[in-house]
This record gives structure tokens, C-alpha cells and sequence, in this order.
């Protein structure tokens, strides 16, 4: 018998080695297969926990820059209405002074002024706060990547942020002083007797803009963003001069300069909306049905229609009203809260400014790039 067994696997001894060789072979293949999916399953979940906190990274970033602009662009707008301060000269005209009509001529320059500062550094800020913050937040990401080889300590990183309290002190200053003179130059030839629409208004905040946009001898203020930032700041640490000229870099960017421009046109044009307001109202017929109704305007292509009667319609674009008179009401919009949602002009521009979609994509690449370097 046992010779008969010898016999049989002497026969099929080719068939034995196949088949022990196609097993072993799906053995190995099996063992291999699962080995590597193991490997791939622990690469995805590492992978999705290192987007899980870059993300939740990311988003504490971008609620730590939305606080500091916020807190920065308030400290903002109290110097600009400090250093340009209408309160003062609209007291003086109340005591009817011999020389009020050069207090209503300072008034008026005023007035444009500080509404045009308020445009540009609010925008500004909001761009470079925008870009500082998200280069440091991603900086930041690596560090806690690559423990082993940091680039940002506590010292650097306050010593880096700190550069922007130069544009809120200083910088502002120098921005009046440049805005300042295109005003004088737009609104000094403008009777306080004229009668003006509501296109001329408009069209001197586009005429003021134009100027500085092609000012030759300061240089648009959008474009000179590391001006206000930089500027009489002495830098000695190296790897703080290496973020500050990627900074630069970043600030003086075509893409960077074409949002913050962007974002200045916009606010300009949300600082015109809130004229016509005022316009609307001046025009509006106040009448009982309407003290007690409070029956709110609607403007259709470019007419006042009158939720009273429907059939009334008033061209608010032919609408005009003394200089002279517009100029209180228009200081208003900066000082008191008549704008629309019950604010005022700085508050309203922060809050768009803070919400435009473009600032915050702008941040999020510059986060990414930086986070992955």
C-alpha cells in the first residue's frame, strides 16, 4: 500500500507542485493585496485627519482675522473722524460766526475727505490684515507639521503683526494728506448756491477716485499699500525680512492690487447708494397716509415710486437739492446712524468689506500656499 502511495505521487507529482505553486501564489498575492490596503486605508484617514485640522485651522485662522479687522478697522475709523474733525466746525457755524462762509468751505472739503478716506483705508486694511494674517496662520500649520524645523516663534510673530498698527497711526495720517489735496482740487470749485443732482454728487466721489488712481506723484494709494504698511518700519531679524518681503510680494501682486481696487470701486459705489437715499427722501412728499402708514419708496429704474399711490413716480436722478443743504445730511451718514439697518457709513463698509467673497478667497489661497510649503 505504501508503495501504491509512492507510486500516485510520483504520477502526479507535476500536479502537485502546479498546484501548491497557484496556492502559495494567491497566498502571497492575498497577503500582499491586503497589506497594501491596509497601507492605503491608514494614508486616506492620515490624510483626512491633516485636512480635518488644516480646516479647522484654517477656520480659527479666519475667525481670529475677522475679530482683529473688526477691532483694527474701529481704531481706524476714530482716527480718521479725530484727524478730520467735522464736529468741531459744524458748533462754530451753530454760534453763526462773521466768517462762516470759509467754516462752510472747510466743511465741504471735510466732508468728501473723510468719507474718501474712509473708503480707501478701510479697504486697505481689510487687504493687508487679510494677507499678513493668513501668511502667519499658514506658516503656523507647518510649524505644527514639521515640528523639527520651526520658522515661527511668539517674538516673530508679534514683531510681524505689528506692523500694521504703522497704517493705523501713521499711514491714515499720510492717506488724508494725499486724499486731501485731490479733494480740495474736485470739490473747492463747487458753489455752496448750486443746485446738484444726484448724478454730479456721484460724480465727484468717481472724479476724486479717477485722480488718485492716476496720481503720478504719490502713486495710487491701492498700489501703495506697502507704503502705509511698511513704511520708516527698520527690520534687523532675517527671518522676519524674509516674510515681510513675501508680503510684499504678495501686497504688490496684479491680482491682489485688482481685488483691493475692486473693493474700493464697491465701496464707493455702497457710499452713492446711501446718497440717493438721501436724495429719495428729500423728494418724498411727507403727507398723513404716510406718517401713518410708514409706507417705505421703492426705486425702479431710477424712479421713486410712492407705495401710497401707485401712480406717483418721481426721477430721482432729476432731483436737486442745494449743496449747501446735502452737506449736514451727508456728514450724517458718517457720524450718525442713518444709513440703511439703522448704521453708519464706517460700520457699513467694515460689514461689506468683511463679507466680500473675493478678500476671503484671497486669504484662503494665500493660506494654502503658505500651509504647504
Amino acid at each position: 500500500m505504501l508503495g501504491s502511495i509512492k507510486d500516485f505521487l510520483r504520477r502526479h507529482k507535476r500536479k502537485f507542485i502546479v498546484t501548491g505553486a497557484v496556492f502559495g501564489g494567491i497566498y502571497l498575492l492575498t497577503s500582499y493585496a491586503q497589506r497594501k490596503l491596509r497601507e492605503w486605508q491608514e494614508r486616506e484617514a492620515k490624510r483626512f485627519f491633516e485636512m480635518t485640522r488644516k480646516k479647522q485651522h484654517f477656520e480659527s485662522t479666519e475667525r481670529t482675522c475677522n475679530q482683529t479687522i473688526l477691532s483694527l478697522s474701529k481704531i481706524v475709523t476714530e482716527n480718521i473722524l479725530g484727524v478730520l474733525n467735522t464736529e468741531e466746525i459744524v458748533q462754530k457755524l451753530q454760534e453763526n460766526p462773521a466768517n462762516k462762509l470759509a467754516l462752510w468751505e472747510q466743511l465741504k472739503i471735510m466732508i468728501f475727505t473723510r468719507i474718501c478716506v474712509l473708503v480707501y483705508a478701510l479697504s486697505i486694511l481689510q487687504v493687508t490684515l487679510r494677507v499678513q494674517l493668513n501668511i502667519i496662520g499658514g506658516y503656523l500649520y507647518r510649524d505644527s507639521v514639521h515640528e523639527d524645523d520651526p520658522l515661527i516663534d511668539s517674538e516673530l510673530q508679534a514683531k510681524y503683526l505689528s506692523l500694521c498698527h504703522h497704517f493705523v497711526g501713521q499711514g491714515v495720517e499720510d492717506l488724508v494728506k494725499q486724499i486731501e489735496v485731490v479733494v480740495k482740487r474736485v470739490v473747492e470749485p463747487v458753489s455752496l448756491k448750486k443746485k446738484m443732482t444726484l448724478q454730479e454728487v456721484e460724480q465727484i466721489f468717481w472724479s476724486i477716485q479717477t485722480i488718485l488712481c492716476t496720481d503720478a506723484t504719490h502713486g495710487d494709494p491701492v498700489k501703495s499699500m506697502v507704503h502705509y504698511l511698511l513704511s520708516h518700519t527698520e527690520i534687523n531679524d532675517g527671518k522676519l525680512d524674509t516674510i515681510v518681503k513675501e508680503t510684499m510680494d504678495v501686497l504688490e501682486s496684479d491680482e491682489v492690487t485688482s481685488i483691493a481696487m475692486s473693493s474700493v470701486s464697491r465701496s464707493f459705489s455702497s457710499v452713492i447708494d446711501e446718497v440717493a437715499n438721501l436724495f429719495v427722501a428729500k423728494s418724498s412728499p411727507v403727507t398723513k397716509n404716510h406718517l401713518e402708514l410708514n409706507v417705505d419708496h421703492v426705486i425702479t429704474n431710477g424712479a421713486l415710486k410712492l407705495g401710497a399711490n401707485p401712480d406717483t413716480f418721481i426721477d430721482v436722478n432729476k432731483v436737486e437739492l442745494y449743496f449747501v443743504k446735502l452737506l449736514p445730511v451727508i456728514n450724517e451718514l458718517v457720524t450718525k446712524n442713518t444709513c440703511k439697518g439703522n448704521t453708519n457709513i464706517p460700520d457699513l463698509l467694515t460689514q461689506q468689506l468683511t463679507l466680500n467673497d473675493k478678500i476671503k478667497l484671497l486669504g484662503a489661497n494665500i493660506y494654502e500656499v503658505f500651509s504647504s510649503q
